[in-house]
Parts: C-alpha cells; sequence; structure tokens
C-alpha cells in the first residue's frame, strides 16, 4: 500500500485575518491548527495579520489532493476565495 493510502483525511481551511485578510491552509486537525495560529506560533503571514475566524473547512482523502486544491485557491481573486469560503466552489 502507497502513502497515499496511509495518509487519511487532510483539510483545507480558511481563516478570516485581522484587516480583511485571509490565509488558506492545510492540516490533518485544522481546528487545532487554527489555535496554533491565535497563539502566534502558525505561519508569518498569521503571525503578522493576527486570526479571527475559522471560516470553513473542506476534507480531502490525502495531503497531496489537499495540496492541490490549496494552491487552487490561492490562485483565486478575493472575490473567488471568498465565494469559497462561504461554502461556494470559488471558481
Amino acid at each position: 500500500m502507497g502513502r497515499e493510502k496511509r495518509d487519511g483525511t487532510w483539510w483545507v481551511y480558511m481563516i478570516a485575518c485581522r484587516g480583511g485578510k485571509v490565509y488558506t491552509g492545510t492540516a490533518k486537525d485544522p481546528q487545532e491548527r487554527f489555535r496554533t495560529h491565535r497563539e502566534g506560533k502558525g505561519a508569518a503571514f498569521t503571525r503578522a495579520n493576527p486570526p479571527q475566524v475559522l471560516l470553513r473547512c473542506v476534507a480531502y482523502r490525502t495531503r497531496s489532493e489537499a495540496c492541490r486544491a490549496e494552491a487552487a485557491l490561492k490562485k483565486l481573486p478575493r472575490k473567488g476565495k471568498l465565494a469559497w469560503a462561504t461554502g461556494g466552489s470559488g471558481g
């Protein structure tokens, strides 16, 4: 069995940050990762733009699927990101 089959569930999540900015990431446990960001231990972006609210989390079967989805989200214009955050496809 390949590594991809053992990955388990990975999540793409989006956080609303101070100043109206949004942060998108991947994690095995998005709630725990959000807490890490709020504690100032996460990404440099969230240290500079403190997280306010976890907007949305979507599950993927593997890390590589989640990373591809995250990369696609990050390429969207702000309007598309916000559409995804509110339950739309964003595309």
